[in-house]
């Protein structure tokens, strides 16, 4: 089963798989997002903010804690790294700089 993650301000849709988080469901269908440790969690380069759908998204676990504080953000549910994102429903989130990988 697939859930729709929906990336504003670029207006993309993001099919995500039942255990699979937001940043490699991005990956594998061709998006570019923002990242320096390629979703291993310690960069944080990839947080998002949860602007609807929170309900459907997974707890916060210890590693992605530590980088949601490492940001200066409460852990709230609402920062969130996509690489320990996980979705059960559809969710809307605001990360600037995804977008499609040129074509080769």
């Amino acid at each position: 089963m697939t859930h729709t993650v929906a990336v504003r301000p670029s207006d993309v849709e993001i099919e995500v798989r039942d255990g699979e988080d937001l940043f490699s469901a991005a990956q594998r269908l061709g998006y570019r997002w923002p990242t320096v440790c390629g979703g291993k969690g310690t960069c944080r380069t990839c947080f998002v903010q949860v602007e609807e759908g929170v309900e459907n998204c997974s707890p916060v676990g210890p590693l992605e804690r530590e980088g949601i504080e490492a940001l200066r953000r409460p852990v709230d549910g609402l920062t969130r790294l996509a690489c320990r994102l996980r979705v059960e429903g559809p969710v809307t989130v605001t990360k600037r700089g995804v977008r499609r990988r040129p074509q080769e």
